[in-house]
């Protein structure tokens, strides 16, 4: 099959690689489409990854193989990957975050869905409902982080919301968000294109970073303080202004990954008793919630993903013109087209 393979030093090259082996509790999924992470970028053209692997984990298809002992499931049937259950057992499963079971691997896998096909766990298969296209369904998992993370946040109706960064993740919180009832969403990007989707999909208030109040001291509040933030660009500036554009009792949760610290001020979460957590991945039980949101209608599909979608060929492209910034929604890849 043919396959989009990471050589190193931001080149990827399609390949003919051996279609997988299915095991006894695994189904094979003909790749229809997969779009374009943050974590891709950082890890093809940041060179985060492992020369040899192939990447992409947002994914839909239909399933073209069955193992022996992967019960519920038929050729043509259509689906998404996704999480794990989990070992039920650990401290973390008990408490219901399956996604950091103490035994589950952790870490991109090697062999993704730049490919025409790709091998999944049958417990980690999601059905996709009638309504729902495969195209569509294939944000299922970038909807998972941002509902989670949404979640994770606990914000209101009559909340005021901040959002930094407007890539994917960012676009599909403020969605998200709007969905849930929340008007009052201010989305800080520098890039314009953003921006103007940010607008499309639920922002009432756009605008660059600079533009973000600064308080003088620890102590000060911004003149209009956000209950919530969403830090989804993984930009050490980007952390420190949600986190210092806080009301008191405020939360930040931190969703964008980078590898530049930020300056956190610890006195100024002290002083107004401020939250700030992370959120990673997603559980069963956000999955099923992200596919029930595409499913009804109730996301701006159409908006969050940029018109053409690209052959494995032309993957390394789409990366390139994603981080230049000249691409602004999400980018889907189409390897058996």
């Amino acid at each position: 099959m043919p396959a989009a393979v990471y050589q190193g030093e931001h080149t990827i090259s399609v390949e003919t690689v051996p279609i997988p082996p299915v095991g006894p509790s695994q189904v094979l999924l003909q790749v229809s489409h997969c779009g374009i992470c943050g974590t891709d970028l950082h890890l093809m053209m940041d060179d985060w990854g492992t020369p040899g692997s192939i990447g992409g984990h947002e994914y839909s298809g239909v399933v073209a193989a069955i193992g022996s002992g992967a019960q519920g499931w038929a050729v043509g049937d259509r689906a998404v990957g996704g999480p794990r259950p989990g070992c039920g057992q650990c401290r973390l499963c008990r408490s219901g975050r399956t996604h950091l079971c103490s035994g589950a691997a952790r870490g991109p896998a090697l062999s993704g869905a730049y490919a025409a096909y790709k091998v999944v766990d049958a417990d980690g298969l999601f059905r996709v409902p009638a309504p729902l296209d495969l195209r569509a369904a294939a944000l299922t998992e970038p909807v998972a982080v941002a509902y989670r993370g949404v979640q994770r946040a606990g914000a209101r109706p009559g909340d005021r919301v901040l959002i930094t960064g407007a890539g994917p993740i960012g676009l599909l919180t403020a969605a998200v968000l709007s969905v849930g009832g929340i008007t009052d969403i201010t989305v800080s990007e520098p890039n314009p294109k953003r921006r103007g989707l940010a607008e499309k999909v639920g922002a009432a208030t756009t605008l660059t970073p600079d533009e973000l109040g600064r308080p003088a001291t620890a102590l000060d509040l911004v003149s209009n303080p956000y209950q919530f933030a969403f830090e989804c660009s993984g930009q050490p500036d980007a952390m420190e202004g949600a986190l210092a554009n806080l009301d008191r009792a405020g939360t930040l949760v931190l969703s964008g990954t980078g590898m530049r610290r930020p300056r956190l001020e610890p006195n100024r979460v002290i002083v107004h008793e401020l939250t700030v957590t992370g959120t990673v991945e997603y559980t069963q039980d956000d999955y099923h919630a992200a596919i029930g949101l595409l499913a009804e209608g109730r996301l701006p599909v159409d908006v969050l993903i940029e018109p053409e979608d690209l052959p494995l060929a032309r993957l390394q492209w789409g990366m390139e013109r994603l981080v230049a910034g000249e691409l602004a929604g999400k980018v889907m890849v189409a390897p058996n087209a």
